[in-house]
């Protein structure tokens, strides 16, 4: 907005008053029947959409929580939480989708642990391992070969990683001043065993048949290639890895030789307590939307889009679900007299032990017949969607937003001109009046001196 102070007097004597404080009161003063009331409905829209922001994290809560309860859900649901109870450390157990594993127990013998094929070979100094080979060939399974010609031991391995589809190599320091060339079977198990051949594996060692402990094995061939042997509920596995899959969904990984047993049952006890969860939830929603209601100073403009989101909540809560057509107060839920969602865990812990199926049905039910859990996140997803009620309302607010900013705008582009105006006024009247002044000022003159030669 324009500041006329700065223009100070436009004359003095009679016209000092024609001044820019004089200009900038009459401004202000217009200004604040004509500015003021749009800027305190941009600021009440500001404070509305910090209110209607609120109130949809409210409902996002109230989402989150309904989400054990969606048929749709992208997790297990609140009826497929298991418990698993494993004795033994033999194997780990694993499983993508936990809600699909069948009740039961399983027991597992590991017999022995698939591991890779490991070739040492002979010791070199430092200075040795750094010396480039001579002109050979190192050849691993009969189709992958690399010439040593003018290579050094650490060069050899940066090969053989390079290129190799069947083994990793490194060069371990094993001692002081003693190095190793160290070949690794990619995978364990006896399928990918490690065939070397050619005139390098002589001159490196991998052939010497040292065998200083007598147990048939080389001492450069450091681990054998085997495969997993394990029994699990009677049925023997050997596999070249040591994790199997059964029932199309346990994985089972095993970690050291001897038996382990998992027992999984259905965990129920987490239901009871994620109702009341969505319970609270939509407890503290009604009562941020309900003080918006009925709130003088409210700053919602909207409250009838404000109630349909509590309304559309509550009108599903009294429609039945599931093929036997139950309801929610069947189940333990009530509203006390100012419609506070209660529910009694009682009544609903009972009818969980009567009839589980029943109470999944209520909650979750099927595509065709969806439950109450599942049409909530459905109605609550709406309000969220693009063009939803959160979506509109916000559009809504933004519109009247911009064109509070166009009236205001338009409104201080008036007052502008209407005072630079005014000013230009001042300043003419000032120089009007200084010149009657002067004018004035000449004639007493005369009258003076006409009366003085009297």
């Amino acid at each position: 907005m324009a500041d006329y102070t700065q223009l100070g007097s436009f004359n003095t004597g009679g016209a000092a008053s024609l001044n820019g404080e004089l200009i900038q009161k009459l401004y202000d003063a217009e200004s604040k029947s004509r500015v003021t009331p749009i800027e305190t409905s941009i600021e009440l829209i500001d404070t509305e959409s910090e209110k209607i922001t609120e109130i949809n994290t409210k409902v996002n809560e109230l989402i989150a929580s309904i989400k054990p309860f969606d048929l749709f859900t992208s997790g297990n649901n609140a009826f497929e939480q298991i418990s698993a109870n494993v004795s033994g450390t033999s194997a780990l157990f694993d499983s993508a989708d936990v809600g699909a594993l069948k009740e039961g127990t399983y027991q597992v013998d590991i017999e022995q642990l698939a591991q890779k094929d490991v070739w040492q070979s002979n010791t070199q100094t430092l200075a040795q391992s750094e010396t480039v080979m001579g002109a050979e060939t190192l050849t691993i399974n009969g189709d992958e070969n690399w010439d040593t010609s003018g290579l050094t031991l650490e060069e050899l391995a940066d090969k053989i990683n390079l290129s190799s589809k069947y083994a990793t190599a490194s060069v371990e320091k094993t001692g002081d001043d003693s190095y190793r060339l160290v070949l690794k079977s990619q995978e364990p198990g006896t399928a990918n065993a490690l065939a070397l051949t050619g005139a390098a594996t002589t001159t490196l060692g991998f052939d010497d048949a040292t065998d200083s402990d007598g147990d048939g094995v080389a001492d450069n061939h450091a681990l054998v290639a085997q495969d997993l042997k394990a029994t699990v509920d009677g049925i023997e596995y050997s596999v070249s890895s040591n994790s199997i899959q059964v029932d199309g969904n346990l994985k089972i990984t095993a970690s050291e030789k001897g038996t382990s047993t998992l027992n999984i049952t259905k965990d129920e006890s987490a239901i009871i307590p994620a109702v009341q969860e969505v319970v609270t939830k939509y407890n503290e929603l009604l009562l941020m939307v309900t003080e918006e209601l009925y709130a003088t100073d409210s700053s919602i403009q909207d409250k009838s889009s404000l109630k349909s989101v509590v309304n559309g909540i509550k009108n599903l809560m009294y429609q039945e679900f599931g093929k036997e057509d139950s309801n929610l107060f069947n189940a333990g839920f009530s509203f006390d007299k100012t419609g506070v969602l209660e529910v009694d865990a009682t009544v609903l812990g009972q009818a969980l032990l009567d009839d589980p199926d029943k109470i999944k049905d209520l909650f979750i039910g099927v595509a065709e017949d969806k439950g109450f859990g599942t049409m909530l996140k459905e109605t609550l997803d709406d309000f969220n969607s693009y063009n939803g009620l959160f979506d509109s309302y916000k559009t809504n607010m933004e519109q009247r937003k911009e064109k509070l900013e166009e009236d205001k705008e338009k409104a201080v582009e008036n007052l502008d001109t209407k005072y630079d105006t005014m000013a230009a006024q001042f300043a003419a009247y000032a120089s009007v009046i200084s010149q009657m002044e002067s004018s004035f000022s000449g004639l007493k003159q005369m009258i003076a001196m006409e009366s003085s030669s009297s």
